[in-house]
């Protein structure tokens, strides 16, 4: 319980007005809501304002987050405009815990028990998110940051200095990724993994390259990234669990179309198929296949000849 208390008290320093959250989310949620609607919206939210307030919020929510709120005039409305706006997803995913924390911190005010009637899947996976303040000042100050680093491998604590990059969450895991003193690749550490968290100098290291080699990420599922070129991975996957993966999309370049057999749907990826993808194709078990290229659809034919073995050999 206490620790699910820090984690609200964490996240609640990372603020944004109550008020601002709903017109974003409103809009968000919408698609070319009205002025009309948006005010009436927050006037039910108890936010009575007027239309000139309204604009002012707009102003302040492109200037303070970079999420630009354009005006269709064809469907009368506003919407969260992705071209003009910086890292949408990112953003709402941020959004989505500063307001989780905002509810379960006014929850906890008027009663103590709220906590009772939550199950959370696993809180220890949120262990190290009193680091990320500190990370998210050192990179907004362009500064070094070091701590004390343990090595679940190789069972080791080493001091790390290190020139942070930015932050990335997988899995609900979070990690820092930065280029360690005197080397010029980036290197990704888990917060949860960190200790001793302190600020370090002005950083002397130019950022623009490094912020370069963050953008292997986007051709990946998870952390391990390669030197290798995206495939066109081709999967076959069963309307059920279809339902599943549009709700909840893998990868960025996940498209879906129907498959010619009924109850199949054809689910196509270009990303670089690292550790983390093929673990994903095999929580899919039986709902999926893959079709194409045709040296993956090997691979993991030879990853469930492997599972198989462990439980036919005595």
């Amino acid at each position: 319980m206490t620790n699910t208390l820090n984690i609200f008290a964490t996240m609640s320093k990372y603020h944004i007005s109550r008020r601002l959250q709903f017109i974003i989310q409103f809009i968000y949620d919408e698609t070319y809501a009205s002025k009309e609607r948006i005010l009436e919206f927050l006037n039910d939210k108890d936010f009575n304002i007027s239309s000139r307030t309204l604009e002012r919020d707009f102003e302040k929510i492109k200037s303070d987050f970079g999420i630009e709120l354009t005006y269709n005039k064809q469907h009368n409305g506003y919407y969260v405009d992705k071209e003009k706006s910086v890292k949408v997803a990112s953003f709402f995913k941020f959004l989505e815990l500063v307001s989780l924390a905002d509810v379960f911190a006014d929850g906890l005010k008027n009663n103590t028990s709220t906590l009772d009637y939550v199950q959370f899947d696993d809180s220890s996976n949120l262990k190290g998110l009193n680091n990320l303040e500190t990370i998210l000042m050192a990179i907004k100050q362009e500064r070094d940051l070091e701590f004390t680093h343990h090595n679940f491998y190789f069972k080791t604590y080493k001091e790390k200095i290190i020139t942070p990059i930015i932050v990335k969450e997988y899995i609900n895991r979070w990690f820092v990724i930065g280029v360690p003193k005197g080397e010029h690749e980036i290197r990704t550490f888990g917060i949860e993994r960190i200790s001793n968290i302190r600020l370090g100098k002005l950083s002397t290291k130019e950022r623009a390259p490094y912020l370069e080699q963050t953008k292997r990420f986007k051709n990946i599922i998870g952390l391990r990234y390669t030197d290798d070129k995206p495939e066109h991975i081709v999967l076959k996957v069963s309307d059920l669990h279809l339902k599943y993966l549009e709700s909840l999309p893998l990868h960025h370049s996940q498209k879906s179309k129907p498959h010619s057999d009924h109850g199949f749907a054809i689910v196509t990826y270009d990303l670089i198929p690292n550790y983390e993808f093929i673990i994903e194709i095999l929580k899919m078990s039986i709902e999926t296949e893959v079709l194409e290229p045709q040296w993956f659809r090997e691979r993991i034919k030879k990853e469930v000849e492997q599972i198989y073995k462990k439980y036919t050999n005595k």
